[in-house]
């Protein structure tokens, strides 16, 4: 396939060519879930404070368009330099449109966001929780995080603009130069679509980098049938050879990603799990304890991360598939929130993917099946509820 054949124009080291050859298969059958374009510069992100300086530094140099889609926007410090950032580009005549969701934004007021109303932006609550203004059921979230700047530069992964000093998070994500920024503008406007109902035309791009990569914007929300990510990690699991590591913060996979992960456990191929030790919502991680055994017990490797609050959702393939965006492996994400993940086929993003969960690996704790099964009758009800609970 021509595409494919510009993804091994980029790689002289043998082994890895190998290696991409075996995912050919794969990349043909990512092909019908959209959204790939060619010719893509991405730069990986793992730091918050450098994540939130990229941004603000890139809505400063917007000269047309500010779009920015988040699930968590708080009016603290941090809130406060994105609100400003926003003004001053509304004020420069860049067409700026905020996103939040109402639930997870909460404490936002109209105080806070009148002075971007008053320089002509737009601000637009998610789904307000508000039997008389709710526009899907309670449950039904927005948790992408998406900035789009003019028509060249955008950034997707896990954070949040927050500086909850209660969680040193431990995020990641990607800076995009390139068409894959028209693809997620169109998941934007997917989101703007079910907040307010407008249609809005796409951005064009037309610039593409000689030496750019394979990227592939994958969204999820289930009231338009949108599962995009859904299929290209069950697919990827599938077909996958040699390793599968993922870092998420919330880790109760759905039936189908949960036996897709066992089984390729069980044809030999190295399945690891990183999740929090530290986490930010202690009864998802009550409920996750509930289906360690299982995952254990099919030789799948999980560890929880100290001394940091993981907030990062990743996934790296057989070293030459990563995958970063706003998609915990867990019900919902799967089921009931607008996700956004960016895949991308190329061995060097997949092995810097690989080095951060090693380093990671490095503060956390491997959990041990014969440890773990004999946790107390006690602990094992409280996960057993938990799990319920987190299931609805």
């Amino acid at each position: 396939m021509p595409r494919f054949a510009k993804i091994l124009e980029r790689v002289s080291d043998p082994k890895w060519r190998r290696r991409l050859y075996t995912f050919e298969r794969v990349f043909q059958r990512l092909l019908p879930l959209g959204g790939m374009s060619e010719g893509n510069q991405i730069e990986v992100f793992t730091e918050r404070d450098l994540i939130f300086e990229q941004m603000l530094s890139a809505i400063a140099g917007a000269t047309r368009r500010v779009w920015l889609e988040t699930y968590i926007i708080e009016p603290d410090s941090i809130g406060l330099r994105f609100r400003d950032a926003l003004v001053e580009a509304a004020q420069r005549g860049c067409e700026v449109i905020l996103i939040y969701d109402h639930f997870g934004s909460s404490n936002l007021t109209h105080a806070f966001l009148e002075p971007l109303l008053q320089s002509g932006g737009e601000a637009f609550d998610f789904n307000p929780i508000w039997p008389w203004r709710r526009q899907g059921p309670l449950l039904f979230r927005d948790h992408r995080k998406i900035l789009i700047v003019d028509e060249e530069t955008s950034f997707c992964g896990s954070v949040n603009i927050s500086s909850n000093p209660a969680f040193r998070f431990r995020d990641t994500a990607m800076r995009i130069r390139g068409p894959a920024t028209q693809e997620l503008g169109s998941l934007f406007l997917d989101s703007l679509y079910e907040t307010t109902g407008q249609d809005k035309r796409s951005i064009q791009i037309q610039k593409k980098y000689a030496r750019g990569v394979m990227a592939q914007v994958l969204g999820s929300n289930q009231r338009r049938k949108l599962i995009s990510i859904q299929k290209s990690m069950e697919l990827t699991l599938k077909r996958a050879k040699r390793t599968c590591y993922f870092t998420t913060p919330y880790f109760l996979p759905y039936d189908r990603l949960r036996k897709a992960m066992i089984k390729a456990a069980e044809r030999g191929v190295d399945v690891r799990v990183l999740t929090a030790g530290l986490s930010d919502v202690p009864l998802m991680r009550l409920a996750s304890h509930h289906v360690y055994e299982q995952f254990l017990k099919a030789g799948i490797r999980i560890y929880e991360l100290f001394g940091q609050t993981l907030h990062a959702k990743t996934a790296a393939i057989d070293g030459v598939y990563a995958s970063v965006g706003s998609y915990n492996l867990d019900h919902w994400s799967a089921r009931r929130n607008l996700e956004v993940n960016v895949s991308v086929i190329d061995p060097h993003l997949a092995e810097e993917l690989e080095s951060h969960f090693y380093e990671d690996l490095k503060n956390a704790r491997e959990i041990s099946l014969p440890v773990w099964k004999n946790r107390s009758f006690f602990r094992r009800v409280l996960n057993f509820f938990a799990y319920q609970i987190m299931r609805l």
